[in-house]
């Protein structure tokens, strides 16, 4: 990388110098195309480092659209991380990125669990210690039995 900035700044050097860019091809015995690029950036950006490549992805755009998405359904399957990466039309591990590093927010998939009040807790508890005396009786099953205590 070093070798190719001290290439780049003999370029510039000779082209300043009002050198055609055939003899500095030539020269220095690269392609002209290589020396037209480094002119040209040159006087794009003032400089003869590489550009930075540019966020496509993770722009603007796409951050206030996922924004606007999410803030009319804040409680929708639409708003899944795949889903809204397809509506984007970027990777979901962009779609990811957008959420987490630049809405800040976390993706999560709400689950939907069994509602237990207390009198299913209650035979829950009066279950399992029916199972764990059923087991204690059994000595080849002392294994199992000792794993089971833990849950009361």
């Amino acid at each position: 990388m070093k070798q190719l900035q001290n290439l780049r700044e003999a370029i510039i050097i000779a082209h300043n110098r009002g050198k055609k860019q055939a003899e500095i091809a030539y020269f220095l015995d690269i392609s002209q195309g290589a020396v037209s690029k480094t002119i040209k950036r040159f006087e794009e950006t003032g400089s003869n480092v590489n550009r930075k490549r540019e966020k496509t992805a993770r722009s603007k755009k796409n951050i206030l659209r996922a924004k606007g998405m999410i803030k009319r359904n804040p409680n929708t399957k639409a708003n899944s991380t795949r889903k809204l990466a397809k509506k984007l039309r970027v990777s979901q591990e962009s779609a990811r990125k957008i959420l987490k590093d630049d809405l800040k927010l976390e993706p999560y998939k709400l689950q939907k669990r069994q509602k237990l009040n207390e009198e299913a807790k209650k035979k829950r508890r009066e279950r399992c210690r029916v199972l764990l005396r059923r087991f204690d009786k059994q000595p080849h099953r002392g294994q199992l039995s000792e794993a089971l205590k833990g849950l009361h």
